[in-house]
């Protein structure tokens, strides 16, 4: 029996990815791949199954896929703002603070799901110096908080 040599497989035209086969390199066991965009790069035998697409190709997707960025405070704010509001912010609102005699008078600065932060309008003068250390800024539970004018 005569010996035969393998013969080496013409790989030429087949598509991997964003590649085409051109041509066989010099080397038997690489072949010279052509990506979409026009770039060429040598692979061997074994890796020509991993081809995808080359590296510039490969950054445009990404940068094509990608969503624009949020501002990350207003998404916190929305995020924990409720669904239904329970305060208005053009109203006074009386406040019970722990750290004060007498309940002080309030403006609505923000809302959240359990409490909200008002800016202190009046207080009594007994505590007008616990007020000034809280730099006329609360944040209370809206249980401890009630409306001057409620609605019949």
């Amino acid at each position: 029996m005569e010996a035969t040599k393998n013969k080496k497989r013409d790989r030429t035209g087949e598509i991997y990815g964003d590649y085409t086969i051109v041509r066989p390199a010099e080397n038997d066991r690489e072949w010279i791949a052509r990506c979409s965009c026009g770039r060429e790069r040598i692979v061997k035998n074994d890796n020509i199954w991993k081809l995808k697409r080359c590296k510039s190709c490969a950054a445009k997707l990404r940068t094509k896929n990608k969503k624009p960025k949020k501002d990350k405070f207003t998404e916190m704010q929305n995020w924990m703002r409720p669904k239904r509001p329970k305060f208005k912010y053009d109203v006074l609102y009386e406040l019970d603070l722990p750290q004060c005699v007498y309940s002080c008078e309030g403006k609505l600065v923000n809302e959240y799901s359990n409490a909200a932060s008002f800016e202190i309008v009046k207080c009594n003068s007994i505590d007008e110096k616990v007020v000034a250390k809280l730099n006329r800024r609360v944040n209370l539970k809206k249980k401890d908080v009630y409306d001057l004018c409620p609605k019949n």
